[in-house]
């Protein structure tokens, strides 16, 4: 057992203090960022966060999914911690381009509303005192996308236009040829 790893938009996750009080989590973040469908909430697993190769997988798989480039802001979280606090996890395939990480994909199941807000203190706990989230710039995510691609793990005509257009002005011409 490793980790959950889940795309965040890091400033909802800020403590408000002069508007909320200082331990308050912005209802923002919940609604936002735990946002679920059909009463669960999808995560990619990670052995080691401390890796940097492990994160960037996870950064590929989130990109590999997204309609554009864009920063990707993540945090992460024990699996372990959250069995024992009574979720349930189940392995699915992962919607992404890149096929080979398909199966580090998993959803938290059987979410309502006592699970959610417990699930939203124990990653504010992971974020704010634990320092467990990292952020990919745009052009950090660009890297690895191209990288992806010259490996043969992505391809780049089955990726949305607007991550076509921004890799094809990365990447030099004889390097597409």
């Amino acid at each position: 057992m490793g980790w959950l790893v889940r795309k965040i938009s890091r400033a909802k996750w800020e403590p408000k203090p002069e508007e909320l009080g200082p331990n308050a989590i912005q209802a923002d973040a919940v609604t936002s960022d735990l946002r679920t469908q059909g009463n669960s909430l999808s995560f990619w697993q990670c052995v080691d966060p401390n890796n940097e190769d492990e994160l960037r997988e996870v950064a590929l798989a989130l990109a590999g999914a997204s309609e554009r480039v864009d920063k990707i802001d993540i945090a992460w979280i024990k699996e372990d911690f959250l069995r024992k606090k009574g979720f349930s996890i189940e392995r699915t395939e992962g919607k992404t381009q890149v096929v080979d990480l398909r199966n580090k994909h998993v959803d938290l199941i059987k979410l309502d509303l006592q699970k959610i807000c417990s699930l939203a203190k124990c990653l504010c706990k992971s974020i704010r005192k634990e320092g467990n989230f990292r952020r990919f710039t745009k052009g950090e995510v660009l890297q690895i996308l191209r990288e992806a691609a010259q490996e043969g793990r992505l391809y780049v005509d089955a990726l949305p236009e607007k991550i076509r257009a921004e890799l094809k002005n990365l990447t030099p011409a004889s390097e597409t040829e």
